[in-house]
């Protein structure tokens, strides 16, 4: 089955729609359908794997990520999702 290049466009949207500015880890790893681990080797090796500077917040000992940055990144990475 073909997909439209507007359901694309609308499945794009639908990812980061209505989520928080910062995330949790765990958070971001159910939404982008990844493990917990990967997300925490994306912020020990950021140089090694290419991510964005700004993606990780750290606020009381916490680790956050912001959803913006996020979103940009994963459109950097995959044609089909930028506008």
């Amino acid at each position: 089955m073909l997909v439209s290049q507007k359901a694309r466009t609308e499945n794009r949207v639908m990812i980061f729609e209505n989520l928080p500015e910062l995330m949790k880890p765990e958070a971001v790893a159910e939404v982008l359908g990844v493990s917990v681990k990967t997300i925490y080797d994306w912020r020990y090796r950021q140089k090694l794997r290419g991510v964005p500077e700004g993606l990780f917040l750290k606020f009381n000992r916490l680790l956050y990520l912001r959803t913006e940055v996020l979103r940009q990144w994963i459109a950097s990475q995959n044609p089909s999702l930028q506008e």
